[in-house]
């Protein structure tokens, strides 16, 4: 990797010299670390679930969703974050202390503005969702408490929200990693303490809101640390410098705004139009889907600041190249993960939510299957954003987000939760060929080289395989066989995917990214 280190400037000459701190590692690293901490967040959702779900009942965790799904369409940065991001990474490779100092004043500027606005068009929003929910009247006490702690999630989110976005431009993204992952862990002890000892439902979001208010302290700490040359002060705050950000945040503001409609109107809409108790099973088969997402959302995550700096001028793989390659590890990954749990659905949601688990399974089958088409822009979003334009990405989001919303509300009346699922997922099937042509126009690339490097190889490869694996599932294999049939189907397509569809360029990536850890200091070279 062409950089990946925060440089800090001289105390006694200004700009004339810098020095290395400590090695944060390069892209590989970066990319294991993300992975770790995305899916450390996700387990902790994902494992907590049937606790926090067995422990107080399906209506108070339904209303607990609920405040969540409707927090999180509050909790968006509007585009700044990945911004701030970009302009710090463009910066790093030329060391232009001044520009990164009010790029950094601009964004806390921003973030803090921000978090008075949105916790406040929060509580609007709960004023006007939560009434209309349908639940006990005994639990209205509930729902008011987990509001008012929802306001305060939003509020820390975002104030200390620059520091973090700083962080990832300046090539720190492993540190983050780690603190997510403390949090992570945090979050699965303390909640199973307030679920053994009978707490409530509003002492789980109480631990969610300490959750987020040490992560924000501790972010804010690491940026003190690790980049003390680019201080936040209110003097270095320029005009010019906010309009430059919101150039190009403004086009990730609608994109993110759409996505987190896209995420979080299934849940919504199940609480409004079911009773509350289905908003729980929504959830469950939601945060399987964003499981296998994550394969590629956080691979996704890392490219951002390595894209960055390749358009600052740091030498390294082309962002073409970046964006095939990854597509094209991104589809094999998903493709181990998500075959087994497409094929084993009921009998793992039958386990892990009981006889309720059946609805959710067919939920949770309908998101996944949308991966197949949805995973193939995924990583064209951050390159893109390195670019600084996003615009007809978020066009395409504005229209998955609208027909999503209203097809997911007609079929959901109709059909009940399946129909909530497809309507929300129709969409991306029909746009996707247009999220990929983009891409491919944008960064040169010809459409018959990506069919085959991110389509057919992923894909086709290993197709009699999942064929053979479908045909077991027929059978209903006792639940302890599942993680072996899962075992035995990893280790045959990854060794597919090794031998056949990788060349040796993609073959000595994955050895450097599956050592990355132990060669840190040493891995200089992205995928």
């Amino acid at each position: 990797m062409g950089t990946s280190t925060a440089p800090t400037v001289s105390r006694t000459r200004r700009g004339a010299t810098r020095r290395r701190p400590a090695a944060a590692g390069g892209l590989a690293s970066a990319i294991v670390t993300t992975y770790i901490a995305r899916f450390a967040s996700l387990v902790a959702y994902v494992a907590l679930l049937p606790v926090v779900l067995t422990a107080f009942g399906a209506e108070s965790y339904g209303l607990y969703v609920l405040t969540v799904a409707v927090g999180s369409l509050f909790q968006q940065d509007l585009g700044i974050g990945g911004a701030t991001t970009r302009f710090i990474g463009v910066a790093v490779p030329s060391h232009d202390v001044t520009r990164m100092r009010s790029i950094a004043s601009a964004s806390t500027v921003f973030f803090v503005i921000a978090a008075f606005l949105l916790a406040g068009a929060t509580a609007a929003a709960f004023a006007l969702v939560v009434p209309n929910a349908r639940f006990d009247d005994d639990l209205t006490p509930t729902a008011w408490a987990l509001c008012v702690l929802g306001v305060v999630n939003v509020f820390l989110t975002l104030v200390f929200a620059s520091n973090r976005q700083i962080l990832a431009g300046v090539g720190r993204l492993n540190d983050v990693n780690y603190l997510l992952i403390g949090v992570a862990v945090f979050r699965i002890l303390v909640t199973v303490g307030v679920c053994w000892a009978d707490l409530g439902i509003v002492a789980v979001a109480i631990v969610d809101v300490t959750a987020i208010l040490g992560f924000g302290v501790a972010t804010y700490v690491l940026r003190r640390l690790r980049a003390p040359e680019i201080s936040a002060r209110p003097r270095d705050f320029r005009w010019r410098v906010f309009r430059e950000l919101f150039g190009v945040s403004s086009q990730l503001m609608v994109l993110d705004i759409a996505g987190v409609v896209i995420m979080q109107v299934g849940g919504i809409l199940t609480a409004l139009l079911m009773p509350i108790a289905f908003a729980a099973l929504y959830a469950a088969a939601q945060r399987i889907y964003l499981l296998v997402k994550e394969v590629t959302g956080s691979l996704a995550t890392a490219v951002l600041p390595t894209a960055s700096m390749r358009e600052g001028g740091a030498t390294g793989t082309p962002v073409a190249e970046l964006y095939v390659r990854g597509t094209t590890f991104a589809n094999m990954l998903m493709t181990i993960v998500l075959v087994p749990t497409l094929v084993f659905m009921p009998a793992i949601m039958t386990a892990w939510l009981g006889p309720e688990g059946a609805a959710a399974a067919i939920v949770a089958q309908i998101l996944l299957i949308s991966m197949f088409a949805n995973n193939n822009h995924l990583l064209a979003v951050p390159i893109l954003v390195a670019q600084g334009s996003v615009r007809g990405y978020a066009v395409l989001h504005v229209i998955w987000a609208v027909t999503g919303t209203a097809l997911a509300a007609v079929l959901g009346t109709m059909l009940g939760l399946p129909g909530i699922a497809v309507g929300l997922t129709l969409p991306v099937l029909l746009l996707e060929p247009l999220y990929v042509l983009i891409a491919l126009r944008r960064l040169g690339l010809r459409a018959r080289d990506f069919a085959v490097r991110c389509l057919l190889l992923p894909f086709g490869t290993v197709a009699p395989l999942a064929v053979l694996l479908y045909l077991a599932g027929l059978f209903d294999p006792p639940l302890p066989l599942i993680p072996v049939f899962a075992a035995v189907w990893a280790v045959c397509a990854g060794a597919v995917y090794y031998f056949l569809a990788l060349d040796a360029g993609g073959r000595e990536i994955l050895r450097a990214s599956v050592s990355a850890r132990s060669r840190s200091r040493h891995v200089e070279e992205a995928p």
